[in-house]
């Protein structure tokens, strides 16, 4: 689990994830948004959501990778704290897909902060040194 938390933001929430795949990107991008709203030792029990992404490009499903694991947060009520991808692969339209999984509990946790959403504010996919890396801010 690679992820920061840089200061450079003062009123939403900033972090950085890194993976040396995309996968293993999506999956600390995950770990790194929910572990800002709480702590992932406190989470009891053991729900599964499915959880699909597209985009036109790797940034777009990114974005919706995250914005739709929100809605299934906020829908499902589950507190997420594993996180897989079971599919990757561009459509004939040519749109990147993914299929994923969401893991967690349905006890709540004391909250930290409450997540309303991802920003498009800073919002950036890069490889840097052979790694992929992902700057995202959410509006809390």
């Amino acid at each position: 689990m690679r992820f920061e938390y840089p200061d450079e933001i003062t009123s939403d929430q900033m972090f950085r994830a890194f993976g040396q795949t995309f996968q293993e990107l999506l999956i600390n991008a995950a770990m790194a948004l929910f572990s800002i709203m709480y702590d992932f030792e406190e989470i009891k029990g053991e729900s599964t959501v499915r959880v699909e992404a597209k985009g036109v490009d790797k940034e777009k499903l990114l974005y919706d990778w995250l914005s739709n694991l929100l809605i299934e947060f906020e829908v499902e009520g589950v507190f997420f704290t594993s996180f897989s991808i079971e599919s990757f692969e561009k459509t004939p339209e040519k749109e990147f897909h993914i299929i994923g999984t969401a893991k967690g509990g349905r006890e709540m946790p004391e909250l930290r902060t409450h997540v309303k959403g991802i920003t498009l504010h800073r919002f950036a996919l890069e490889r840097v040194n052979n790694e992929y890396v992902a700057t995202v801010v959410v509006d809390v």
